[in-house]
C-alpha cells in the first residue's frame, strides 16, 4: 500500500488543511532561510505539494516532479500550476519511482537542485528488513555526493496524549546533527509532544552527515499521532 498516494490520502490531506497549517507555516520559514544556489529543481516525492511553499516553488525557473502516485502530478498541477506559471516557473509533473532512477536523474540534469517531500521516512516500508532500509538510503545518500540537496522526512511518529495536545503546539528547532547527546535530546523532543511508547523509527536518523544543520518541526498528522520532522539542506 502506498502510504502517501491515492484518494484516501488526498482527501485525508484535504480535510487537515487546518490541523496541518502550523507546520507548513514552519516549513516555509525553513526552505526560504536556505540557500538558493539553482535555477532548477527535481521534486521527489511531491504528492500534490500538500505541504509545499508556493514562495519557495516560484524562485525556481523550472521544477520537475516525481511521485509514484499517478494522482499527484495532476493535483500538485491544480494546486501550485496557476501561481507558478504566473510566476514564470516552468512545471513539468510527472510519474514513476524517482528513488530508483535517482543515478539517471542525477546524470541527466546535473545542475538541477534536488528536494526529497517527506519520502525518505517511508522507505522502510518498502522493504523487508531494516538492514534492507538502511543500506537503500545509504546508497541515496552516496548518490548525492557533490549535488546540492535537502530533504524534509520521518524522524519518529507515534501516537501523543490526547490531554497534552492543547499546550503541546507544533514547533521547530534548529541544532547540528544529534551524536553523543542524540537520545538524551530525543527524549525531550518527544516529551514535547506529550509522546506515548511506542514510537516508530523511520530509520533516518543517518540521512545527513554529522555536522548538518538541522530542523525539527511537529507534524500532527492525525490528532492522536503526531510525526517527529527532520528538515536539512546540503551544500557541497
Amino acid at each position: 500500500m502506498n502510504l502517501t498516494g491515492g484518494w484516501l490520502w488526498h482527501w485525508r490531506a484535504w480535510r487537515s488543511n487546518m490541523q496541518w497549517a502550523q507546520t507548513r507555516t514552519e516549513i516555509e520559514s525553513w526552505l526560504l532561510a536556505q540557500p538558493m544556489d539553482k535555477e532548477q529543481l527535481i521534486l521527489i516525492g511531491a504528492s500534490a505539494g500538500w505541504m509545499m511553499s508556493q514562495a519557495w516553488l516560484s524562485r525556481y525557473k523550472l521544477i520537475e516532479t516525481w511521485d509514484i502516485d499517478p494522482l499527484a502530478g495532476p493535483l500538485f498541477k491544480m494546486r501550485h500550476g496557476s501561481a507558478l506559471r504566473q510566476q514564470g516557473t516552468v512545471l513539468n509533473c510527472l510519474t514513476g519511482d524517482a528513488l530508483s532512477m535517482l543515478p539517471a536523474l542525477l546524470k541527466a540534469q546535473p545542475h538541477a537542485a534536488i528536494f526529497f517531500d517527506n519520502v525518505l521516512g517511508q522507505i522502510r516500508f518498502q522493504t523487508q528488513t531494516i538492514h534492507q532500509a538502511e543500506s537503500r538510503l545509504h546508497a541515496i545518500t552516496q548518490a548525492l555526493r557533490g549535488r546540492h540537496w535537502g530533504s524534509i522526512h520521518d524522524r519518529m511518529s507515534g501516537p501523543v496524549a490526547r490531554a497534552g495536545l492543547a499546550t503541546a503546539a507544533p514547533v521547530a528547532h534548529t541544532l547540528p546533527r544529534l551524536a553523543v547527546n542524540e537520545a538524551q535530546e530525543a527524549q525531550k523532543w518527544l516529551a514535547h509532544m506529550g509522546a506515548q511508547s511506542p514510537w516508530l523509527d523511520h530509520l533516518t536518523g543517518d540521512v545527513f552527515k554529522e555536522g548538518t544543520e538541522l530542523t525539527h518541526m511537529a507534524w500532527p498528522m492525525k490528532p492522536d499521532y503526531w510525526h517527529w520532522l527532520q528538515a536539512g539542506w546540503v551544500t557541497p
